[in-house]
């Protein structure tokens, strides 16, 4: 089921409040988007099954309902790009995850990215002028994103403010045409569609990259780095077809009621694999060498669980340049999944790497 922008509102005391707010917004999102604003708020009554008066105790006139749904839009969205822009990553690494953020959020609200794109001439214009405040900041943080990225010569030398409205122009056109049902699932979309725009932007005639790995001498013990999964269906279909692991217990609904945990898993490898990005992209980082590693599976990880990937450092021996790294992976419920240990040898010093095209 889809995630609504406007279940990002933060549980308290208010909670009931809150929901019924959501409720109001979410279903005057579908009849804006199916009627514009000629939708009125006895038809948002109706299909609540409730009165006009019950919709203006919450909300004082359409006029504020409309604002609120283009405000919560706003606000989701500055959310998810300062949580996907993880400074501990290169770059293009978190240019593409804003973008793949941004793609989700449009394909789980198609209504409501239908009502933001079509509906901002029926807004006041004092609330269409707050907006648009938020908007640009939103721009201009894409746009300072591409602008490292030219910097640190990782993109192509071109205007950033043009880039930037190429890449949202193309993106925000995904509430048009994408079809929860259809072939392509959005994180198959949002993969395909942020791959292709990051990798339009690269320098691929002179791509270079400083560095970001912490060498031995910069490295603690009880330095710690985590980073955290969804695991989707996508994930398991192409980790089938990639490793040709096709065990019936990863991908039949039918077989995996007959096994013990009763329902479909995910694959082990998929697990440990996430403690790849961890210790090759923030502890130690880039250039870091993986000697050794081991994974003890403690409890099945099932499809949609969140997962999170932990690497302490529990040892250093700065004579070998080698660190040892407790790693730990536990679930959305805080459940330890699996268990191990890794020696890597951190990159001994900065460096710099050229492609040639």
């Amino acid at each position: 089921m889809a995630k609504s922008i406007f279940e990002k509102d933060s549980d308290d005391k208010s909670a009931p409040e809150l929901a019924r707010k959501r409720q109001i917004l979410t279903v005057a999102s579908e009849l804006f988007a199916h009627n514009g604003y000629s939708a009125t708020v006895d038809q948002i009554a109706k299909k609540m099954g409730v009165t006009k008066g019950h919709i203006y105790y919450y909300f004082n006139s359409k006029q504020e309902i409309l604002y609120q749904i283009f405000r919560k839009a706003m606000d989701f969205f500055m959310e998810e790009i300062e949580e996907a822009n993880t400074p501990d990553f290169p770059v293009d690494q978190r240019l593409k995850a804003v973008l793949k953020s941004h793609i989700i959020a449009i394909c789980e609200n198609k209504d409501i990215m239908t009502v933001f794109m079509d509906l901002p001439k029926d807004l006041a214009k004092e609330y269409w002028e707050e907006i648009v405040v938020s908007r640009k900041k939103y721009e201009r943080l894409i746009q300072e994103l591409i602008k490292e990225g030219i910097n640190k010569e990782y993109f192509v030398k071109e205007n950033e403010k043009l880039l930037s409205y190429t890449i949202l122009g193309s993106i925000n056109w995904v509430y048009v045409w994408f079809q929860e049902n259809a072939e392509l699932s959005k994180e198959i979309v949002s993969e395909m569609m942020s791959s292709y725009l990051v990798n339009g932007l690269r320098n691929l005639h002179n791509l270079e990259s400083v560095k970001l790995g912490k060498t031995i001498a910069e490295i603690d013990v009880n330095d710690s780095a985590s980073l955290s999964k969804t695991i989707s269906e996508t994930d398991i279909y192409f980790f089938a077809g990639i490793s040709g692991d096709y065990n019936p217990r990863y991908i039949s609904d039918s077989f995996s009621r007959h096994t013990s945990s009763g329902k479909r898993t995910v694959h082990e490898g998929i697990t440990s694999s996430l403690i790849s990005p961890v210790i090759n992209n923030i502890l130690p980082g880039t250039g870091t060498e993986l000697l050794e590693s081991t994974c003890r599976h403690k409890n099945p990880v099932y499809p949609g669980d969140t997962i999170t990937a932990t690497a302490l450092v529990v040892e250093k021996k700065a004579d070998q340049n080698m660190i040892k790294m407790q790693l730990k992976w536990v679930n959305q419920h805080e459940e330890v999944v699996a268990e191990g240990e890794a020696l890597v040898n951190p990159p001994q010093k900065e460096f710099r790497w050229s492609f040639s095209v």
